[in-house]
């Protein structure tokens, strides 16, 4: 596990995603200002598809993808020249491989090791973590409880702020109110909505030596993420049982059907449960592609 130099995005994760997006609806993305737009090339995002098949067409180079829309169940069948797979082997194990890919990572996609998680979001109309009580002075951090919500964490915003008038804590906030692993993720992620928010707040206010009912008017709304509930992730993040990462690191990483298809995902970093793993494994694949299509070309 490498969890050193880990970075967060200037003005939230939010902003990767726009970056994408802001991408597909400009000829001339702010992202890639040295390069022609003659050379990008063109972007077709099919949302609402999930892939049921990855195959490798005989007496041709090409990868077939099959794709499932969610909403009305029909079928499509793609072909392309190079394919970059990021689906994670908790879902991936039930896509349809044909040929197979080496022995060692169809192992992998069956058995590594995924863990749940859940977390649990308040709304609060004032920071009360944050004010100069015996149940305040929170900002930024984590408390590590003994209950089944095991963890709350304090946003950070505030630290950097010059002084308290400009960040005072009676201005909104969110909270992370619960963010737990293994069983007591599945545990209180499987109880009642109304009954979950009820104890984990209820959980709260015990941390923080509050009165019953305190959170009552301060908690304006809430959300709650089950990992092992989300139909295209079903599970948080790889967590590798002994022996695991031994067996299984170097093998998931090469590239499959004659350097057609290459791999990226949070899985196969070293950074597991960060998405900055993910990002690191996405650069890579994409050089591996981008060296394996020049070779390609060199020789043609």
């Amino acid at each position: 596990m490498d969890y050193r130099n880990t970075y967060t995005i200037e003005g939230g994760i939010v902003n990767l995603p726009y970056a994408f997006i802001q991408s597909f609806y400009t000829d001339k993305p702010p992202q890639y200002q040295t390069i022609p737009s003659s050379r990008l090339g063109t972007v077709t995002y099919w949302p609402g598809q999930t892939v049921t098949g990855i195959y490798e067409m005989q007496n041709s180079s090409k990868i077939v993808l099959t794709h499932r829309n969610v909403q009305d169940l029909s079928s499509t069948a793609e072909a392309y020249d190079y394919v970059v797979c990021a689906i994670p082997y908790s879902t991936l194990r039930e896509v349809d491989i044909k040929p197979r890919f080496s022995n060692r990572k169809m192992q992998a996609i069956l058995e590594y090791n995924y863990t749940n998680s859940q977390k649990t979001f308040f709304l609060c109309k004032e920071r009360f973590w944050e004010q100069d009580t015996d149940y305040g002075r929170m900002v930024g951090g984590f408390s590590r409880t003994d209950l089944p919500i095991q963890y709350i964490f304090y946003p950070g915003d505030h630290l950097l702020c010059p002084d308290l008038s400009s960040c005072p804590p009676h201005e909104p906030g969110v909270l992370t109110a619960s963010y737990n692993y293994h069983m007591n993720a599945t545990r209180v992620g499987n109880m009642k909505e109304n009954l979950r928010f009820e104890y984990i707040k209820e959980s709260v206010e015990e941390v923080h030596g509050l009165p019953g009912g305190f959170l009552d008017s301060i908690v304006a709304d809430h959300k709650t993420v089950v990992w092992d509930n989300e139909p295209y992730n079903r599970g948080a993040f790889a967590e590798s049982l002994p022996g695991q990462k031994q067996l299984f690191a170097y093998e998931i990483l090469k590239p499959e059907f004659n350097q057609r298809i290459f791999f990226a995902g949070e899985h196969l970093s070293t950074k597991h449960a960060w998405m900055q793993g993910a990002l690191y494994t996405g650069m890579n694949a994409a050089n591996q592609l981008a060296c394996s299509f020049h070779n390609y070309s060199f020789f043609i």
